[in-house]
């Protein structure tokens, strides 16, 4: 059988669908070495079983495949889950298996990691990790483990992290960590260890717990951040909306923020006024977004319009408004001058992305 030059299989290779690479793979050494590049470079395993026979196979044979992947997620699929194939019922040895897979994954740039029992951060924590990564999703808990990883992280621009454990401290990160790091979504404590970084998106969420604390954070933010473009603020109270408010408008980065949320709408209209005062201060603001859920009854599309004029009053440059209503998102845009509204239902604040754009 005449075999064809490596550069006609790359070509080959380079213009196939990924779906059809591993069955291209299989028909001769010259394509298989051709597509393994294609075929690992972005990895996506949704449950127990896949991402072990994933992580065999970067093990096996030379161990030269880790070198090709790029992008590895891992986390657990609801659709997938069995007595056996369930990430939550994996061993220790597992987690291992998955360690010793990452130390081959040498020029990996993104990594998502969804552990269902946010309990093996240590799989980070080992001296033969060498990849620097771009962008990390890390559902573990923030603990030495995860500061001693994210220390040696000098490329990282994007970060998503889980709390600190409930009965343990919250580890601080060493001064000049993670020295240019754009983009952040977790909890407010993790953010406190953030501030010396770049940020210029900006998503942290508050629990029962922490929410007391919003006000010394902003206060923090607004002082230290100057790159900050865009701040989303999850489980802002009523209550803490005019000093949180008060303290943005007044922040280095007031002038430059583009988008802000997600504010609950006070329930007293006599009060609004205190809110109109801060947006005048945000004149490059083109994104807002409001929680009225706790407003009874629920205000309709009507009101809302009228919501919406009257914001753009004291804020012009506004050209989103998002009104959340429990789980209803309802999407307020301006085209051609006229506003327009798309519905949206069984949503989440938390899953929202509006916030990094």
């Amino acid at each position: 059988m005449v075999q064809l030059p490596p550069e006609v299989c790359s070509a080959i290779v380079r213009y196939a669908a990924s779906r059809d690479l591993p069955a291209l793979s299989c028909t001769s050494k010259a394509f298989q070495r051709a597509a393994e590049p294609r075929i690992y470079e972005n990895m996506t395993l949704r449950d127990a079983q896949s991402v072990y026979l994933a992580c065999y196979t970067l093990l096996g044979r030379d161990q030269s495949r880790g070198a090709y992947v790029k992008r590895l997620v891992i986390y657990q699929d609801p659709r997938r889950i069995t007595t056996r194939n369930n990430l939550s019922n994996t061993p220790p040895q597992f987690w291992l298996l998955i360690q010793h897979a990452l130390i081959k994954t040498v020029n990996l740039e993104s990594l998502v990691i969804q552990d269902p029992t946010v309990s093996h951060s240590w799989i980070l924590d080992h001296e033969d990790i060498k990849f620097q990564l771009r962008e990390a999703a890390l559902s573990l808990p923030w603990d030495s483990h995860l500061v001693t990883f994210l220390q040696t992280q000098h490329k990282l621009l994007s970060l998503s992290t889980d709390d600190s454990r409930e009965d343990g401290p919250l580890y601080p990160l060493s001064p000049h960590s993670l020295p240019i790091l754009e983009v952040y979504y977790g909890p407010i404590l993790v953010v406190a260890e953030l501030l010396g970084s770049p940020l210029k998106r900006l998503k942290m969420r508050a629990d029962d717990d922490t929410v007391p604390l919003i006000p010394t954070i902003v206060s923090d933010l607004a002082k230290l951040l100057k790159t900050l473009r865009n701040l989303c603020i999850l489980g802002l109270p009523e209550e803490l909306l005019l000093e949180t408010t008060h303290l943005l408008s007044n922040a280095v980065f007031a002038p430059q923020l583009r988008y802000l949320g997600v504010l609950p709408l006070p329930s007293v209209m006599r009060e609004w006024h205190y809110l109109h005062r801060c947006l005048i201060k945000f004149p490059a603001l083109t994104v807002l977004e409001l929680d009225l859920t706790h407003l009874i009854p629920h205000p309709p599309d009507g009101l809302q319009r009228a919501i919406l004029h009257d914001l753009r009053i004291y804020c012009p440059s506004l050209q989103q408004v998002v009104f959340w209503i429990s789980q209803h998102r309802l999407h307020w845009y301006c085209r051609n001058g006229q506003w327009l509204v798309l519905h949206h239902s069984g949503r989440h604040q938390g899953q929202d992305n509006l916030w990094r754009t």
